[in-house]
Formats: structure tokens, C-alpha cells, sequence
């Protein structure tokens, strides 16, 4: 029962109607800190903020911590009640705001299993799957508690400007140089979870302490203690108290190598394959963004270009049906595979 997620099946002429309704509506964001589903922003903005502020920190001895949050079931637990209230505080025209409530007024759904249907049962939460205003609903109900946080300055400062929450959806990021402000933190988003009925997912809540001298404080979340670790993944990036872009460089690799072995049955292996020509359209449609994905907002160093020079000419070649051969460059223990034509 708890692996139901709903998907909203909506006709043409719906999702139409929600595209019109949303212009309508005129959903505006209070706070630059949700980056998702925003106009103008995109999803990689909040982990470029991280970022950012973990470099920025470098130059100083301060401490910096970094706490990863995910709200549990977060599109599947918001109160339609709370979230017309909360709609109400943007200014929606009232007879825009009745349609809005309409949308959710007197929901049901029905389980089909194999050839019967249940019985109807009423649906009082949760904004709808595939819906085409659904993400716009859940950044306003999210989005007071990033406001609260901005208003009071709890988080870090990148000179003046707030970037203490980083935010993507439901995907939020607590950063701060301070372990006593960074539990004000937790005990804000604790308290705001309980007054909108949600949960903070308890084994995907970690911190990150990327301090020189690492604290021995012990920071709690709705009385238990929120574990510390070394290594926890944002985005899709890995964030780690060291070289954590060494740590994205295997992971990218590893996820572009598995990506390749998916498509060898669809043709894409070079020798007896496709075309070279249509194998490189896919291999450049599928493979190099999940080989540069987040890549951008990490500092990358020569090796770690190389590494991925390495990896791109191979498969280059192997498209190619082309020969290989590995050369020793001359330098600190680096190895190169380099491709030549014989």
C-alpha cells in the first residue's frame, strides 16, 4: 500500500484548459531560492549555489555545513485545504481561486485489479500527477517556509545575498557555517512539516560537515538525531567533506558506461552495428548529457578533463569499428588510452 503513487491521466482538452488557467493564476514565486519549475531558473541553479558558497568558504577558516532534506511523499501529501488557503494569500482573483477549488472538490479514485474495480474513495490530499498545474501548487505550499528562512537570515550569506536554502521542488538543501543556526534550521523546517501534515524522509535527511576541524555536535530533527556523513547526493550530485568533484568524474563515467551497454542491443556497438553517423546521434542524445550532467557548477581540475577525454575519444572510436591502443604519457602517473588509426 505504500508504494501507491497515483498518475493523473488528463484528456487534451484538460490539460489545455490548465495551460490557459495557469496564465491565468499568475502563480509568482516569493523567493528566488526555488529553482524548480520557475521561470527563468533552471533545477541546476540550487546546486551551483551549494557550490558557490562551499568555494567561497575556502578562502576563510569558518566552518560549513551542508544538510541534504527530502520531504517524504511530497507531492502525495498536500492538504487541499491548506493549499486553497495558502492560495489565497497570492492575490488570486476570487473567481479564479473558486475555480481552483472546484479542481479538487470532491475527488475519488477506484483500484482496478485485473477485470474488478473497488469501491470509491475520497481523495483530500495531494496535488495531481502529471497534472499541469501541480508543480506550480506545490511551490506555493512549500514556499513560506523558504521565505521564513530568508526573512531571518538563517543560512548562509554569499556577501549579501541569502542562499542558505537552495531548493529544487522538494529537493531542499540547508547550508550554513554555523552548527548552532544550522539547528535553528532544522527545527523551523521540523515545525513547518508537522503544521502542514507532511514528513521529512528520516533516512534520506544527512549532513555534511565540510569543516577542517569537524564539530561534535549532535544535531537533531523531531527529537532524533540526524545522521553525519562524509558523502550525500543532491541533484543527482554527490557532495562529500573533500574532493567531491573526483567523486561526480567516476560517477558520471559510470553512469555513461551503463548508459552505452543499454543501447548495444538497439545497434549502438560499432562493429556489425548501425551506421557510425545515427550511432553518434544517439550516442550524443543519451549518453553525453548523462556523462556532463552537473559538471558545470563543479570545479574541475586537468585530470579530471582527461579523464573524461579518455573515455569520450574510446567510444568515439569503438562507434568507429576504429582500433585502440594505450600509450603512457610522460607526466605524474597518468595513463591515457589513445585511440590512433593504423
Amino acid at each position: 500500500m505504500s508504494n501507491d503513487r497515483g498518475i493523473t491521466v488528463t484528456p487534451t482538452i484538460g490539460k489545455t484548459f490548465e495551460y490557459a488557467f495557469l496564465e491565468k493564476l499568475n502563480l509568482k514565486s516569493k523567493t528566488l531560492l526555488q529553482c524548480g519549475f520557475t521561470e527563468g531558473l533552471s533545477p541546476i541553479m540550487s546546486s551551483l549555489l551549494i557550490s558557490e558558497a562551499r568555494y567561497e568558504i575556502k578562502k576563510s577558516t569558518e566552518n560549513f555545513f551542508i544538510s541534504v532534506l527530502d520531504v517524504q511523499s511530497a507531492f502525495d501529501v498536500v492538504q487541499h485545504i491548506i493549499l486553497m488557503d495558502k492560495a489565497l494569500d497570492q492575490n488570486i482573483h476570487p473567481t479564479y481561486w473558486n475555480i481552483l477549488t472546484e479542481l479538487y472538490d470532491g475527488l475519488s479514485s477506484k483500484v482496478k485489479w485485473m477485470d474488478g474495480l473497488s469501491e470509491p474513495f475520497k481523495i483530500k490530499q495531494g496535488v495531481r500527477k502529471g497534472g499541469i498545474l501541480s508543480t506550480h501548487l506545490y511551490k506555493i505550499f512549500v514556499q513560506d517556509l523558504l521565505v521564513e528562512l530568508e526573512q531571518n537570515s538563517l543560512g548562509y550569506h554569499l556577501g549579501d545575498i541569502y542562499v542558505g536554502a537552495p531548493t529544487c521542488a522538494d529537493d531542499i538543501a540547508f547550508i550554513s557555517n554555523n552548527e548552532y543556526e544550522l539547528q535553528i534550521m532544522l527545527n523551523v523546517i521540523d515545525r513547518y512539516a508537522k503544521e502542514h501534515h507532511c514528513k521529512i524522509h528520516p533516512t534520506k535527511t544527512e549532513i555534511i560537515d565540510c569543516s577542517k576541524h569537524k564539530s561534535s555536535y549532535n544535531w537533531t530533527m523531531g527529537g532524533k538525531v540526524v545522521k553525519t556523513t562524509d558523502c550525500s547526493e543532491h541533484l543527482g550530485i554527490k557532495r562529500t567533506d573533500g574532493k567531491e568533484h573526483n567523486f561526480n568524474i567516476k560517477e558520471r563515467i559510470q553512469i555513461a558506461r551503463r548508459t552505452q551497454y543499454a543501447l548495444m542491443g538497439s545497434g549502438v556497438h560499432g562493429t556489425n552495428g548501425l551506421n557510425p553517423a545515427i550511432s553518434y546521434q544517439i550516442y550524443k542524445t543519451y549518453v553525453i548529457p548523462r556523462l556532463t550532467y552537473g559538471l558545470e557548477v563543479l570545479p574541475l581540475t586537468k585530470s579530471n578533463i582527461e579523464e573524461l577525454e579518455i573515455f569520450h575519444r574510446k567510444n568515439l572510436r569503438h562507434l568507429q569499428s576504429l582500433p585502440e591502443k594505450n600509450i603512457k604519457c610522460r607526466g605524474p602517473a597518468i595513463t591515457r588510452s589513445i585511440a590512433y588509426r593504423s
